[in-house]
Parts: structure tokens; sequence; C-alpha cells
């Protein structure tokens, strides 16, 4: 997040090094920072204005940014991520999810018909799920061991590794992380100058302290608040002047000293829930608040691209979260969700379920589950389609009037037709497969914490836990509007499965009208497809006839 100008203050003072000059290095790598940084570098390489990266794009650019960081002699050592953001950063994250809300409103002000361009206006704000979908392909590669999900801010973690550990290079995008106090060969790579094999612009913590004649940088990051037109000169001495024991300058710098302090409710934990699976920050966010007995905990929505006329595509799959806020809940429990409303980000209260309604929610969603998996086995679709499938019957329960299936078609293959009706179904489709997400990391959190088989809600739960371990990645099934095509399923096969599952949740498969325009030419096509088979026939019966001859010639 940073401080507004201090990189620029900061600027001269960088020092350019080469691979060389850094053997011995180790990286500390700001995991969220690197999802963002990977984005730009997947926007450079796709090098065309026809789409934009998919989330497995992004991946694919950070794990060769990765790899090209040990390729110039630097030994990446940790890859750190969010398990918790503190609450200090809350009026900050409110503020930018308003703002990133303004950008959609934009752009749909600026296409007020049915018509809607691959959103490349939007950045990286297209991508609602960019760091979750970074932290689970690192959970999976040569880097897995590296990768961790901190009880904190990622920052914080970046900072006490480098400060306890001899030759540490922070890679980040937050300049926050350069006000720390570390160890004298401590440097701060910003990723926006991380090209590690043409040399990369470093700074020095202990260098520019020196240069400034200050003790630390905090003071100077302190000070650039009033003065954001003074110098670097000028803010030094101002710097120097600081009062280091007011309240506001010690209330300044609480936030840049590296101690951790882990939540209470980890040092009653078991072995076993300490080794669980890595969380999504929000879910992490919501089970430390639940563990430590908050009534009110917060939940913060990932933005998603939506069309802002129509109502929130998070009211889809209501039930579902709502089931998985239950399971930790003690029963005064009133989970607010930070998500859009109208035009605006509001909080919408979820009144957790008493037991008796957990349970029955719970064994009716496993009995869902339960049907879909039968159903593959009869017609077997390939993983990620039959998560879509289901997420796609959720979004239909939830819906008046069924979205045509020519749409639906295209939304399960990416094949983005430059329509808000196709963004919102997308952001529907993605608030459901979310929920389904939250839920499955939240079982595994119960299971934990329940060991013993002796109720029915554990039987039922594991159940869906055993049935949701083939839920896939992030990048396997979540789309961007705009990223290439990905045919899933041929055309006619997947229409055939679509419309079963329409017919499963009673929704009326739309009759789609068609034009006398449109049938004159899709009788056109019929009949150019017609006679290409028929060339194509002709001329293997040719070929077949030519090589008859031969034989005949031969004998």
């Amino acid at each position: 997040m940073g401080i507004q100008g201090l990189a620029r203050r900061l600027e001269p003072y960088a020092t350019r090094y080469s691979s060389e000059q850094l053997e011995g290095y180790s990286a500390v790598v700001d995991g969220p920072a690197l999802a963002y940084y990977a984005h730009s570098l997947a926007l450079v390489a796709s090098a065309s204005t026809a789409r934009i990266p998919s989330y497995a794009d992004v991946v694919a650019a950070a794990l060769r940014w990765l790899t090209s960081v040990e390729s110039g002699n630097i030994k990446v050592s940790a890859i750190f991520f969010d398990g918790a953001l503190p609450l200090s950063k809350r009026a900050e994250r409110l503020s930018r999810t308003e703002q990133n809300n303004r950008r959609v409103q934009q752009l749909r002000a600026n296409y007020p018909t049915i018509s809607c361009p691959v959103p490349t206006y939007l950045g990286s704000i297209s991508y609602a799920f960019l760091a979750p979908a970074l932290q689970e392909a690192l959970q999976a590669s040569p880097f897995a061991s590296r990768t961790r999900i901190v009880p904190g801010e990622a920052d914080d973690w970046c900072a006490l590794h480098a400060k306890d550990n001899a030759q540490s290079i922070i890679f980040t995008s937050d300049t926050d992380l350069i006000l720390y106090d570390y160890r004298p060969e401590t440097l701060i790579v910003f990723l926006n100058d991380a090209d590690v094999t043409a040399g990369i612009n470093a700074y020095s913590p202990d260098h520019i302290r020196k240069k400034l004649q200050l003790k630390s940088l905090v003071p100077f990051a302190y000070v650039l608040r009033s003065g954001p037109q003074d110098t670097a000169s000028d803010l030094a001495h101002n710097a120097r002047g600081v009062n280091l024991d007011s309240a506001e300058f010690v209330d300044f710098s609480r936030r840049y000293i590296a101690k951790i302090v882990a939540p209470a409710y980890i040092s009653h934990m078991s072995d076993s829930l300490l080794s669980l699976p890595k969380l999504d920050v929000r879910v992490s966010e919501f089970v430390q608040q639940a563990l430590e007995g908050s009534e009110r905990p917060l939940v913060y929505m990932p933005l998603l691209v939506e069309d802002p006329n129509q109502a929130s595509a998070w009211n889809i799959c209501y039930h579902v979260r709502t089931l998985a806020y239950s399971l930790l809940a003690n029963k005064k429990m009133t989970v607010h969700e930070y998500r859009r409303k109208a035009q605006g980000i509001a909080v919408q209260e979820i009144a957790t379920y008493l037991t008796a309604d957990v349970s029955t929610t719970a064994a009716d969603l496993e009995r869902q589950v339960g049907a879909l998996i039968e159903w593959a086995t009869i017609k077997p679709p390939a993983t990620e389609l039959l998560w879509l499938l289901f997420a796609l019957s959720l979004v239909l329960q939830e819906l008046n009037t069924p979205p045509p299936v020519p749409l639906v078609l295209r939304i399960l293959n990416n094949d983005f037709d430059n329509t808000w009706p196709y963004i919102q179904l997308m952001a529907r489709m993605h608030a459901a497969l979310y929920s389904l997400r939250i839920l499955k990391q939240i079982i595994t959190v119960w299971l934990h914490l329940n060991l013993i088989a002796d109720t029915k809600l554990h039987t039922c739960l594991s159940s869906l836990s055993k049935h949701m371990r083939s839920f896939p990645s992030l990048p396997a099934i979540f789309g961007v509007p705009g990223q290439a095509k990905l045919i899933v399923v041929e055309h006619e096969e997947l229409k055939g499965l679509v419309e079963e599952i329409y017919t499963s949740v009673g929704a009326q498969v739309p009759v789609e009208r068609v034009s006398n325009k449109k049938k004159k030419r899709q009788m056109r096509e019929v009949d150019r497809k017609k006679r290409k088979a028929e060339q194509r026939q002709q001329s293997t019966t040719q070929v077949a006839n030519s090589y008859a001859l031969l034989d005949d010639g031969q004998s």
C-alpha cells in the first residue's frame, strides 16, 4: 500500500546491482505484491488488445519471474501471503474497494447499452481472486515449501524474516517496507525494478539513513505526510526535529516495528489445526475472528466486475456462505459482509443459523453434491466442468428468469460476447463458485476442531469434504471477460449437459427466438458446411481411386 511520494523522494538513493554482486543473497517475496506485478508481466506478454491475460497466464508469469530470480544467483527463501489484514487497514481497504467500484460504474456509464468492450480499462480490478490464485498455484509448485500464509499481514513477516536472516532482499511494491529497522546489508527492491537478468535497482535502508543523517527513516515518512511538496533534504531536516515521544508519532511509528504478535487463538490450537491447508485471506480473517469469539466478524468480499445496474452477484449462494459462517459461530454471531449494494459498498448483516438449521442445510447441500457426483459417473464431464455445472445449478435456483442457454455455453467456454449480460452471469457464477470455496475451507477447519465423529453433522460434513476434494483450482474455473477462448466441451455435448442442469433444478430452458435474417444466415452456414463436407469426401474418393489405379498398375 505504501506512503504516497516516498518512493519518488528516495529514488536518487537507489543503487544498481548486477547478478554477480547479489550472489549469496536470498529473496523474501511479498506474495500479494507479486500477484499484481505478475499481472502486469502477463499483460505485456499477451501483446494484444483483443484479449487480456487469464488467471493461468498471470500465474505462469509469476512462476517464470521466480525462476528468473533463482537463475540470477538469488535463492528464494520465503514468499509470504496475508493471513489477515490489521484493523488499522480497514479504512484504506474500504476506500480502495469504493474506488475500484467507481471505476466499474464509470465503465458501465460509458457503455449504457447492452454492449460492453473487453474491460482493459479496469486493469487488475478484473481479477477479484488474484492473490489467492497465485498462492494456490505456488503450493503446487517447486516453491511450495517456501510459500507461507501468515497470521497477519505479509509485510510484517517480510520485514521480520529479513531482520532475522543475513543478506536478505525484500521484493515488494509497498514503499512501507523501506522504513523498518534491518541488518546493514538488507536491500529492498520494488518489483517494477526487479528484472534480475538485467540488474536491479535496490534500496539500502542503512545507506539511505546515513546519507540523510537519520537514525531511522520513520520520521522522514512521518513529516512527508504534512510536507508532500518538500525536497528530500528538507524532509530530512524536518525529520531530525520530530518529537519522537509525541502520541501522534508513536502511533504512526508503531506500524514499522518488526514484531509479530500471533493471534490469541493460536496458543490454544492443536497441532493438527496448525497444520491446516492454506486458507484464502478472507477465510483466514473470518476463522481468526470466529475462534477469538467475535460476535460481529467482518468479511470483505472481493469486488466482482458486474453490471452496477443489477443486484449484487453476491446475493447468489447467500445460504452457502451462511452455512459456512455458522459452522464456527457462537450463538450471538452476526457476520458483517462488506460487498456492493446498489452503487456503493455497504454492510450486509448475516445472522448465522441455529444448530438445527446448520444440520438441515448441510444435509441438503450434501445431497445435492452427492447427486452431482452420481450424475457425473453416468455422463462424466471434466472435473472443472462438473463444478461449473453445479455452480450453474445454484445460480439457476436463485434467478426468476433463467439465462439463455447460448449465453451459458459462452460463459463455460470463456467465449466473451462483449455484452453486459455476459459480465453479470459470469459474476454470478464466480459468486457461487467462491461461496463453495469458502465453505470447503471452513469445513476443513471445522473437521480439525471436531475430531470425534459422533454426530450426524460430522458424518455429513465429512462426506461433503470428501466430495469437494475434487474442487478445482482458481485458475482452472475462474475466467476473466476478454481472455482467450477456452473450449472445455464441444458445443452440442455441452448444450445437452447444460439443458439437463436446467431440468434438474426445475428451470425452463428458454426458447431462443430466431429472426428470419438469422435463420437464413444459419441455413446458409449449414449449406456451406454440407458443401465443404461433400468436397472433402470427393477429394478423399479421388485420392483413393488414384492409389487403386497405382496398385493395379503394379500388380
